[in-house]
């Protein structure tokens, strides 16, 4: 077994494990708690070598060119404050396991007097997209019903044996169209995109 180690499994990518951004604004809840634990340079220059490249701390140590406990004292704040975490475990040569650090986001952008518009945009074409699926889906069974229980033409001598055959896609969106599915639908996009201008205006004025 010793002359397997040590171990050193490669940590996956940044991209490889789909990490968002982090948008911290100077007034947010948990920007004083990712400020302090970016305040000293040594802080900061961990942070960015664990974007470079996922390391332990006794290589991060050696990297930055400081102490062990140092960079023991600066990965627990990280940590706490949700920057970096563990994404592998090394083994080494004596059997010790240590663990190794990546970021938690693909980026940590700080930002003041800026709004966050994509994201407020992007939750206001969520809203709007679901409504739209949903109507869509509702007025397509609103128009079945009604179709089914349209009043069915009698005929007075024996009705032809031949099958019916299946309405085209053309006459299911004629038909569609004159009947009251359009209006359902209709109706139901208008009121998506009022909720959708709704949730991005209130989110504009928190």
């Amino acid at each position: 077994m010793s002359s397997l180690l040590p171990l050193k499994p490669a940590a996956a990518s940044v991209r490889d494990r789909a990490l968002t951004p982090l948008l911290v604004g100077l007034d947010d809840d948990d920007a004083d708690e990712v400020l302090s634990a970016l305040s000293s340079a040594t802080a900061r220059r961990l942070l960015a070598a664990v974007y470079d490249d996922p390391r332990p701390a006794s290589e991060l140590a050696d990297a930055l060119d400081t102490t062990l406990q140092t960079v023991g004292y600066h990965v627990e704040r990280l940590v706490d404050a949700e920057l970096i975490e563990p994404v592998t475990t090394w083994v080494s040569a004596q059997g010790r396991e240590m663990a190794v650090y990546g970021p938690t986001r693909s980026a940590v952008v700080l930002f003041a007097g800026a709004e966050r518009t994509e994201s407020k945009l992007s939750s206001g074409l969520r809203t709007l997209v679901t409504g739209v699926g949903v109507t869509l889906v509702g007025s397509v069974a609103v128009q079945a019903l009604w179709t089914a229980r349209r009043p069915q033409v009698r005929y007075a001598a024996p009705a032809p044996t031949a099958p019916v055959p299946e309405p085209s896609v053309a006459e299911f969106v004629a038909s569609f169209l004159a009947g009251p599915g359009a209006l359902v639908f209709l109706v139901g996009v208008v009121l998506a995109v009022l909720v959708s201008l709704g949730t991005v205006w209130t989110q504009r004025r928190v």
